[in-house]
């Protein structure tokens, strides 16, 4: 009996998942497929085993054949939020099961929402900007100072958080001179290059001039972290200067 009415359940639940492929799609093979999971479910019933590992399997499987077939009718802007989606969730995946696994990680729902945000936002900063230029260095340039801004507004969001020493909200002009410049240079790769070099050169005084007063232990860990960003904000921006030599 309580396999009668899961099974009900699931056919309901199915119906519904297959009105996630486009409308052509569905009146064309939906019937078929309903009828195809509901004997998958009946003999599986028949058979005395659990419905829950059939299920959990076939709506994986409609779930990834319905974005297939949306994508294949999608404009090219449509595919790129989808991918961009669909990888920051990924990413997202991450903090989540390490939040299950890892003593003292508690974070509230809306980090996870901020950090989902993040991602995507990150992501399609590189997709809108990095198509602009079919230059493989101009690219890793994009790359490399998107994930490096992420990374240092991150790091000292959390930082701030925890030390509550709102002194280190200057570290947040980096990214002012690196959005600024981003706008005034319109993305191209000679301006973007001294754009680079001026945060790289403004995050190093900040490192070196504002105390951090932290224990020598996170100050020393702190000390590598910005030295790793200055590395790759400078290679960053040489990327940039060599797309413009190649440009």
């Amino acid at each position: 009996m309580a396999n009668d009415v899961a099974g009900r359940h699931y056919r309901a639940l199915y119906a519904m998942l297959l009105r996630l492929y486009p409308r052509r799609f569905h009146d064309r093979f939906g019937e078929e497929m309903a009828q195809t999971f509901h004997d998958l479910c009946r003999e599986r019933r028949n058979a005395n085993r659990g419905l829950f590992g059939l299920v959990l399997w076939v709506f994986f499987e409609t779930s990834v054949g319905a974005i297939k077939e949306n994508t294949t009718h999608m404009t090219q802007p449509s595919k790129t939020i989808l991918r961009v989606a669909l990888v920051a969730l990924g990413l997202l995946m991450v903090p989540v099961i390490a939040s299950r696994v890892v003593d003292g990680w508690n974070w509230p729902p809306r980090a996870f929402v901020l950090v989902y945000v993040l991602f995507f936002g990150t992501g399609m900063a590189y997709a809108l900007i990095a198509r602009k230029m079919n230059s493989w260095a101009y690219k890793a340039g994009v790359g490399i100072a998107l994930v490096t801004g992420f990374g240092l507004g991150w790091s000292n969001m959390v930082h701030v958080a925890d030390s509550g020493n709102p002194a280190n909200l200057i570290y947040y002009s980096v990214l002012v001179v690196g959005l600024i410049g981003a706008l005034l240079t319109r993305l191209q790769p000679r301006g973007l290059a001294f754009t680079l070099f001026a945060m790289a050169a403004l995050l190093a005084l900040i490192a070196v001039l504002l105390p951090s007063g932290a224990p020598p232990d996170l100050a020393r860990n702190m000390a590598i972290g910005h030295g790793i960003s200055v590395v790759l904000l400078i290679a960053s921006g040489l990327l940039f200067r060599r797309a413009s030599l190649m440009g």
